[in-house]
């Protein structure tokens, strides 16, 4: 049997869910041909779904010297970050974004990367460069999102929340699109409200919601529901910040935060 030969048996095994006699094979044309560059590949990719990452790198690095692509660069990359070595992650990631500006997805792994560095900068400065070439990608969405959120800086995390809702439906963080409405609106009760949030240290905001009574919102303009009907009816006539603010928490506390987040997005730009 010959090198070809052997390998095309190697994949048939590879494909069939043989994998020990595929990883054999693939061992047994190294050892006969040490440059056969496609086996290294093949054998690094099933070292890696095997979670043998060393071994796994061992081969991607043995096909990087025969020849220089940005995919065996890529994959260098994300086993130095499974191995936790996230230096040499972005060092190679680099390399990889040079052979192939269009590849985003090493932008999202060296922002990653950079996460775990605590370079909370440059992080968000990938997945910004990831959402320019792909506005719609949900991770760096998320992941700017969330780390400007962490970083207390509301105002770019509303800009970011208001661009995910363009392309999805829903945010999966619901607690944080909550209390970054909060942060954001510029409204008496809601310093209130985000002050006793910090108070009783309450991680979900919608267990800070479930303890307060329905009658809280009752006064002698009505319920909450009546309210929100008062205030739609109000924003067709004048729609002026206060009032759409207003509208927004009022949505807010009945649970409606798509909706909320849309009227807060009407009321940033009526200001």
């Amino acid at each position: 049997m010959t090198i070809q030969e052997q390998f095309k048996e190697a994949l048939r095994l590879e494909v069939d869910g043989h994998v020990g006699e595929a990883l054999q094979l693939y061992n047994e044309i190294l050892e006969i041909d040490n440059s056969h560059r496609a086996a290294l590949i093949n054998l690094g990719s099933l070292y890696y779904r095997m979670k043998q990452f060393k071994q796994a790198l061992d081969c991607f690095l043995r096909a990087l010297q025969l020849k220089e692509d940005y995919i065996v660069l890529f994959n260098i990359g994300s086993l130095y970050f499974r191995l936790g070595e996230y230096k040499k992650a972005i060092i190679t990631l680099n390399q990889c974004n040079t052979c192939n500006p269009d590849f985003f997805t090493a932008l999202l792994v060296k922002g990653i990367a950079f996460s775990k560095l605590n370079n909370y900068k440059a992080a968000l400065k990938c997945f910004k460069e990831v959402i320019k070439k792909d506005p719609a990608n949900k991770v760096a969405l998320t992941a700017t999102i969330l780390l400007y959120y962490e970083q207390k800086n509301y105002a770019d995390a509303l800009r970011y929340l208001q661009h995910y809702d363009r392309y999805h439906d829903s945010f999966r963080f619901r607690e944080v699109t909550s209390d970054i409405l909060l942060q954001c609106a510029q409204y008496s009760d809601e310093k209130l409200i985000s002050h006793s949030l910090q108070k009783k240290g309450f991680r979900q905001f919608n267990e800070y919601i479930a303890t307060i009574p329905h009658a809280i919102f009752n006064d002698t303009k009505g319920t909450i529901e009546t309210k929100i009907q008062q205030l739609e009816q109000e924003i067709q006539k004048e729609p002026t910040p206060q009032v759409l603010i207003s509208l927004s928490l009022c949505h807010l506390f009945v649970g409606n935060n798509q909706t909320a987040l849309q009227y807060l997005a009407k009321a940033t730009k009526a200001v």
